[in-house]
């Protein structure tokens, strides 16, 4: 079956996607990643080896192991492997052969289309480079597209964007970042994303900056121990390369946890190195803020104000660190939304634009364009305004794009492309190592505003459903013509006699309608539920819901003030939310789950009471409803129609019509309406009263109480039973749970359960209960048959809430002095 590949030539990894008629996913490269390294290493006989195998010996002989390479592209000093030099097209083209070939070998057959990415900020020599890694890889013809619309491509496929909705794209890789503003538009044939001003970038700024940090940090804190080294001792080369990837370990495990020890061997000592979250922050702390500058601009340029947007899409590894999206939330105050797996969003793009990519041009047409854009090039060594170009717009840059990819006149700082080739030179790029001129005295890798501005060039516009887009040359003298939506205005007009048309917009296509999902078998729950570790979700975290179809966990982070969404497939946070009118409380979804409901009340003087409509496709709030005071853990109606909000102080149960999103009536009950859940089939609702010790039954056709249930002291939370006619409830003076047969309207079990139970929930199976105790830091799990407690489970500090995935196969419990979710394996 024909299919497209994407991908991800990275700093650090490379990552490729395969795109078929009815999916995208990814592939997977490494033995035990879905990603490989980019690393190589150079055999004695000069054959190169890459990912994992060369990573396994980047220890015992890192001389012979290249990595982070793409960062030298363009920079004609070679890179030397084992005393040999190769040039870095050579080396990125190794990587995707590789690539190509396991992929092919899977896949049976050789891909169809492929599309490569790069960063936005690269120049035209770089990308000029860029298209001669295809080549060495055997590839007559590769799309190239950037990273930051790839990313958007797979935002746009994976997540509902409104028409004029607008997202900023903050790509924190493993050596470069990029900052990029989108805009969703109606395409005549199919969704189209439009690039606003100037994408800003700033090179030499990634993760392995921030492993150099730590790795200087071990120096500083051995009293600079590891500067005296004799580097020309083989041990000791070998002990710094094992320290440099303990170091990326460090940094890892940092994201996650709030300390970590780095081991340090070297020859004839050892010592261990302590390394917190908050120490490792202050470190990265100035390079982050250097980016969000960046983001700042770009928005600047866009004539785009944050609030404007409907989301920060943060991609790359390096943007799973916490402190990014705390401080892109504080900066802009607007929601950050981390894809499950950031280090596959760009080639997850790349496979899906590949796969509506049109049939390949033909090489005449390739070359056509090359010999055009290598004499737009070559131009710029003989171009006459130059000088007075750079001398009248310094800090001005036009982002434009060929036939074949993008190109872009540079002259902002951030811009950092090498020279031209300088006359008598052997061409631009040598082609082999043999014709790579000597290392020149005095030459710096850091190429900041060494192009001038590119001028004018004829190229063809290519009819494409990739992107229709025109190569945009403007002549030097002319380069403050302002691109009408990317440009901020200028005090001199424009001669429209010398300015090029406009580009036309990036043209993303419809994504291919998804194959419905096959619910999953639910799982038999075990009587001992296995612990599988802790999350870091933040501070406060009182309530955790799961989405219907399973995949995310929403936790109401209470004196933070945001909700925390945690991806359940890998068991990390990938989204913060701020809730705009005070802390979040208790949440409860829609049953499509595109709204969830967070109510939301502030202590001590309790001036906020509402509930807030949190739109999940764009995780923002939409609106909010005016509520009784203190509203406590509300439910939706199977039918989605109406929601039952339990307000503590009013002892009223409120009732809001979804479709108007607004009150409709409070229905009275006992003092101190705690929390409400739905029968099955809706037509009844539960109620927990805190102070009056009763079960309330509320008939929801006339919304009245119907029933009063008693129950032992401070009843807190329900859970109706999945199949059976029964109700279960905490009681927490009482440190007990109660089972009630809804038929009968009478309590048939009352089980003791650890101190202050807070939350109880059950198993999808329906085989076993789940109560909180708050004051134990412990989980009880009851068995149905004959409602007998089998395991008591340590959980982190103050446990106030149980969620169950939908299978049944996991739960989260949410520690709220802790600031973590305990994930548990409920089917052991």
């Amino acid at each position: 079956m024909p299919y497209s590949l994407g991908v991800d030539l990275g700093t650090t990894f490379v990552a490729a996607a395969v795109a078929h008629a009815s999916r995208v996913e990814m592939f997977t490269l490494g033995d035990r990643s879905v990603v490989m390294p980019a690393m190589v290493y150079a055999r004695d006989d000069g054959s190169i080896v890459t990912g994992e195998a060369a990573q396994r010996r980047a220890i015992s002989a890192p001389d012979r192991v290249g990595r982070e390479f793409k960062r030298r592209l363009g920079d004609p000093t070679p890179v030397m492997l084992g005393g040999a030099p190769h040039v870095v097209t050579a080396l990125l083209g190794t990587l995707l052969g590789d690539v190509i070939a396991r992929v092919t070998d899977t896949e049976g057959a050789a891909p169809g289309r492929i599309v490569l990415t790069h960063p936005a900020n690269w120049g035209p020599y770089r990308r000029e480079l860029f298209e001669e890694v295809p080549q060495v890889a055997g590839v007559a013809q590769a799309l190239m597209v950037t990273e930051p619309e790839a990313a958007a491509a797979h935002y746009a496929a994976t997540r509902h964007l409104r028409d004029g909705d607008t997202v900023a794209v903050y790509d924190l890789g493993g050596g470069t970042f990029d900052a990029t503003v989108l805009r969703k538009r109606a395409g005549t044939d199919g969704v189209g994303i439009d690039i606003l001003g100037t994408p800003e970038g700033i090179e030499r700024l990634g993760g392995v900056d921030f492993d150099d940090a730590i790795f200087a940090h071990v120096n500083y804190s051995l009293k600079g121990a590891l500067s005296e080294l004799d580097m020309s001792n083989p041990p000791t080369a070998v002990a710094l390369a094992r320290l440099r990837q303990d170091c990326v370990a460090a940094k890892e495990a940092l994201s996650i946890d709030t300390e970590t020890t780095i081991p340090v061997f070297l020859p004839q000592r050892y010592h261990d190195v302590r390394l917190t979250r908050a120490e490792f922050e202050d470190m990265i702390r100035a390079p982050i803020e250097s980016t969000i500058g960046a983001l700042v601009r770009t928005l600047r340029s866009a004539q785009v104000e944050p609030a404007a947007l409907s989301a920060v899409l943060l991609v790359g590894g390096s943007s799973r660190i916490p402190l990014v999206a705390r401080m892109i939330t504080e900066a802009l105050n607007r929601p950050t939304l981390i894809d499950a797996h950031p280090k596959y969003a760009v080639a997850l793009g790349a496979a899906a634009l590949a796969g509506e990519a049109p049939v390949q041009t033909t090489e005449a047409e390739l070359a056509e364009d090359r010999a055009e854009r290598v004499e737009t090039v070559a131009a710029l060594a003989t171009s006459e305004v130059v000088g007075a170009a750079r001398a009248a717009a310094p800090d001005r840059a036009e982002q434009v794009r060929g036939p074949s990819g993008p190109l872009e006149a540079v002259g902002t700082a951030t811009r950092t492309d090498p020279p031209p080739p300088r006359a008598g030179q052997d061409g631009a790029r040598p082609a082999d190592a043999s014709r790579t001129p000597p290392p020149l005295a005095g030459w710096s890798t850091e190429w900041s505003d060494a192009t001038p501005p590119v001028p004018a060039a004829r190229h063809r516009t290519r009819n494409r459903v990739l992107a229709a887009v025109a190569v945009l040359l403007v002549l030097a003298a002319s380069v403050s013509y302002v691109l009408s939506q990317a440009r901020t205005p200028q005090a001199t007009d424009v001669d429209a006699s010398v300015a090029a048309p406009l580009p036309s917009p990036v043209v993303l296509p419809p994504p291919a309608p998804a194959p419905a999902e096959v619910p999953r078998a639910i799982a038999a729950s075990v009587p001992i539920p296995p612990v599988r570790g802790q999350v870091a979700v933040g501070k406060t975290p009182g309530f955790v819901a799961i989405a219907p179809n399973g995949k995310f966990a929403y936790i109401a982070n209470r004196a933070a003030g945001v909700v925390t969404v945690v991806d359940t497939a890998i068991s990390e946070v990938v989204a913060t939310i701020p809730i705009p009118d005070g802390p979040p409380q208790y949440l409860a979804f829609a049953p499509d789950g595109h709204r969830l409901y967070v109510s939301v009340f502030n202590d001590p003087d309790r001036s906020i009471n509402e509930v807030a409509v949190l739109d999940t496709q764009t995780n923002t709030v939409v609106t909010t409803i005016k509520v009784g005071s203190r509203p406590y853990a509300l439910d939706v109606k199977p039918d989605g129609s109406e929601i039952y909000v339990p307000n503590h102080d009013s002892g009223t149960v409120s009732v809001i019509d979804t479709a108007a999103n607004a009150l409709v009536t409070d229905i009275r009950v006992k003092p101190n309406p705690h929390w409400v859940e739905f029968s099955q089939d809706g037509t009844q609702a539960y109620t927990a009263n805190h102070e009056s010790n009763v079960i309330t039954v509320i008939d929801t056709a006339t919304r009245s109480v119907a029933a009063e249930i008693p129950v032992e002291i401070s009843p807190h939370s329900v859970a109706v039973h999945p199949t059976r006619p029964l109700v279960a409830n905490v009681n927490y003076d009482s440190d007990s749970v109660t089972v009630i047969d809804t038929e009968r309207q009478q309590v048939t079990a009352v089980v003791p359960v650890g101190t202050h139970p807070q939350d109880v929930t059950w198993s999808p199976d329906g085989r076993h209960l789940y109560a909180t105790n708050v004051d134990s830091d412990n989980m009880t799990v009851i068995s149905v048959d004959g409602y007998r407690v089998t395991a008591t489970v340590p959980t982190g500090e103050a446990p106030t809430s149980v969620a169950v995935l939908p299978d049944g196969r996991q739960a989260y419990v949410t520690n709220l002095n802790s600031g973590t979710l305990t994930v548990l394996d409920l089917a052991g």
